[in-house]
């Protein structure tokens, strides 16, 4: 779970590279690496400090960059009063330049004998004991093998550790610019990122093994930060509050928009239903249902708001005439797929009436099974176009297996909206989201979302906030993170596996009340 502060607009997404690229960037601009360690180190402290009862901390330290922050660490608690035991794993010798620096200002600050800088596994096994807390830092990013020796038993005894584990940027034994895990690794409770994000703190399932995710700043010069090259970006809080479309004070339901959810066939009402009440909880003005002729009474009682458009049908499902019907019909935004059936004739029906449709047009589900062999044939309406795809609909599209789609969803996301224009959500932990300003991956949600019908409040969510006025990328963006909001406001009070599509539904009023407070 990532915990992004409440006025972060968005987060960056780094590689290694990136971020040393940015450390020796911020040199050339007058911020040496000593300067980044110690404003690191004291920020991560003062979170510490800030939110946790620590009373009795052991923090160890590696020979690098990611152990002379806890280094700092360790300092900053000794001037907070906080009793600290410190293991340094390499002689004091050994450190080099920032490292070797904090390590000098720690002795100085350091009551005599708190800090080791030769120790055993038994040795830091008894400090731990009865600790409060324990912090580390013994690697950090760039690992490319296991951890082995010396070093995985330092790994094997902190997670027999009764306490909780704090790890700085990344737990030791991760590698940072994906999500997998080599070999023995840290289980974090609480990770610090270190300014920036890794794809190791987003993918599974290395996130998994750093617990609680929290960004805290680091005294980057501004012409850096503002140039680190980006792998990805992530929505914050306050980036969704910017993008909540305003509304006015005098509007009416024409004003605030008209959907067209073009959804269901026999035996799957529920996929319909569950995306119209999803888009009028998120503030479409109308809405319509437009279904087989026979499910419109059942759709009118289970949905009262919303209005509805008889389709012709035969054995349960829409037939081609049913364009005529649609193409006719006026409304400023087109959501086509959910529960339709994947008949011969569902297929012509969603690819006649996405060619025709004029304004922004969701796709999901049945609607993607239309383009399963003609993918060619959604380019001429891409400008209009958003696809939201899971692993294995997204595989079908473009001929590939559901596994590699997950494994590689970054780059099938980017691949994708390069060459065919449509803006991308790519459904999955976690979801991403690819459109003209590139690609973003979503920080909410958790696995109680892998249910039916999630999928369908999703295709609600973003046509209803299309309806509102946002542009296909913002719309989409939004979308994913409060759909995922809604499940992590669930998992507050419910365990997160109990959660169904409708209580996402009822959790969007308060999702986007809390949206809005980040004002």
């Amino acid at each position: 779970m990532i915990c992004l502060p409440r006025s972060d607009e968005r987060r960056l997404v780094v590689s290694v590279a990136a971020q040393r690229a940015a450390d020796e960037a911020a040199a050339r601009h007058g911020t040496p690496s000593a300067a980044l360690m110690d404003g690191a180190g004291t920020a991560a402290a003062q979170w510490m400090l800030d939110n946790l009862a620590m009373t009795r901390v052991v923090v160890l330290a590696g020979p690098g960059g990611n152990g002379g922050d806890g280094l700092v660490v360790a300092r900053r608690m000794v001037e907070a009063g906080v009793p600290v035991r410190t293991f340094v794993v390499p002689p004091r010798e050994r450190l080099l330049g920032a490292s070797a620096e904090m390590a000098d200002r720690l002795l100085a600050a350091a009551p005599q004998g708190s800090v080791s800088f030769a120790s055993d596994r038994e040795m830091v096994r008894s400090a731990i004991e009865g600790a409060s807390h324990l912090v580390d830092a013994l690697l950090g990013s760039g690992l490319s093998r296991p951890v082995e020796g010396a070093m995985a038993d330092l790994v094997d005894t902190m997670n027999e550790a009764s306490c909780p584990i704090l790890s700085l940027d990344i737990p030791t034994g991760l590698p940072s610019d994906s999500g997998d895990v080599l070999g023995p690794t840290v289980d974090a409770d609480v990770t610090l990122a270190m300014a920036f994000l890794y794809l190791a703190h987003l993918f599974y399932p290395a996130a998994a093994r750093c617990g609680m995710i929290v960004p805290v700043d680091v005294p980057y010069p501004p012409a850096v930060a503002a140039s680190v090259a980006a792998t990805a970006s992530v929505l914050g809080p306050a980036g969704a509050c910017l993008r909540l479309p305003t509304r006015s004070a005098t509007g009416h339901k024409g004003t605030f928009g008209r959907v067209l959810v073009v959804a269901g066939s026999r035996g799957m009402l529920g996929a319909a239903v569950l995306c119209c009440r999803s888009a009028l909880r998120t503030g479409a003005g109308l809405v319509t249902l437009a279904t087989t002729e026979s499910l419109c009474g059942a759709a009118a009682s289970a949905v009262p708001e919303a209005l509805t458009l008889p389709l012709p049908e035969r054995d349960g499902h829409v037939t081609p005439d049913a364009v005529d019907v649609l193409t006719r019909f006026s409304a400023d935004v087109l959501a086509i797929g959910p529960g339709l059936s994947r008949s011969q004739d569902v297929g012509i029906v969603v690819r006649e009436t996405v060619a025709a449709f004029q304004g922004p047009i969701v796709v999901d589900a049945d609607g993607l099974f239309a383009y399963n062999e003609c993918i060619d044939r959604l380019r001429p309406t891409a400008d209009r176009l958003i696809l939201t795809p899971h692993p294995g609909e997204m595989g079908r599209l473009i001929g590939r297996s559901p596994a590699a789609v997950d494994t590689e969803r970054l780059a099938v996301t980017a691949a994708f909206v390069k060459r065919n224009g449509a803006v991308l959500v790519l459904k999955g932990r976690p979801t991403v989201v690819g459109g003209p300003t590139g690609v973003w991956l979503n920080p909410t949600g958790h696995d109680g979302l892998a249910t039916g019908g999630t999928g369908d409040v999703l295709t609600g969510l973003i046509a209803g906030l299309l309806a509102g006025g946002m542009d296909r990328e913002n719309a989409s963006l939004l979308g994913a993170y409060v759909h995922g909001r809604c499940a992590d406001v669930y998992a507050e009070g419910f365990a997160p596996r109990s959660l169904t599509a409708s209580d996402l539904v009822e959790r969007i009023p308060i999702t986007l009340k809390a949206i809005e407070s980040c004002a």
